[in-house]
C-alpha cells in the first residue's frame, strides 16, 4: 500500500484510483542502482520509463566532446524522489535524448512500453490518465525550458548592448 500511495502522489500517475493502482503495481520491476552507475546512455534504444523512489540522478547532455563513462556531457539536470526519466521514449519511440547517472544509490520503479501497451487493453481509463498525466508533465518540462532560454537571449541582448 506504501507504494500506491507514493505513486499516486507523483505528477505522472496523480487521479489514478486506489483500485487501478493495485492492478499496475505488478508491473513495475524495482531496480537499484549504485552511486556513479550509467542508468541510461543518451542514443541508445529505450523502452522504459523511471521513477525515482530514493536517492538522485544527473541528467547528462552530450556537448560535442568525446563521450565516455568519465564524461558523458554537460549536466543539464538533477533528479529526486519522486522525478520520472524515460517517459519521451514511451510516447516518441526514439532513442534516448540524455544520459542518466546516479549520483547517490538510486532505487527506481520502471514501467516498459510493453506494461503501458497492457494498460491500454486492460483499462483504457486509467491508460488514458497515465498519458494526459505524460503529456502535462513533457508540457511543463518544455515551459521551464522556453522560459530558461528566454531568460538567456534576454541576458545576451542585454550584454551586447542591445
Amino acid at each position: 500500500m506504501e507504494t500506491v500511495a507514493f505513486l499516486q502522489q507523483q505528477p505522472i500517475f496523480g487521479g489514478i484510483t486506489d483500485t487501478a493502482m493495485q492492478a499496475l503495481i505488478p508491473l513495475f520491476r524495482e531496480l537499484d542502482f549504485p552511486q556513479g552507475a550509467l542508468i541510461v546512455r543518451e542514443g541508445d534504444e529505450g523502452d522504459s520509463l523511471f521513477v525515482i523512489c530514493h536517492g538522485s540522478v544527473e541528467v547528462l547532455k552530450a556537448d560535442g566532446g568525446t563521450e565516455d563513462d568519465d564524461h558523458l556531457g554537460s549536466r543539464i539536470a538533477v533528479l529526486q524522489k519522486g522525478d520520472v526519466f524515460g517517459e519521451m521514449e514511451l510516447i516518441d519511440m526514439q532513442r534516448r535524448s540524455a544520459s542518466i547517472r546516479a549520483l547517490t544509490p538510486v532505487n527506481a520503479l520502471a514501467l516498459t512500453n510493453g506494461d503501458l501497451f497492457q494498460i491500454y487493453q486492460s483499462d483504457p481509463p486509467t491508460f488514458t490518465l497515465i498519458v494526459l498525466n505524460l503529456a502535462r508533465e513533457l508540457s511543463r518540462r518544455l515551459r521551464r525550458l522556453d522560459e530558461f532560454v528566454g531568460h538567456q537571449l534576454s541576458a545576451s541582448a542585454a550584454t551586447n548592448g542591445q
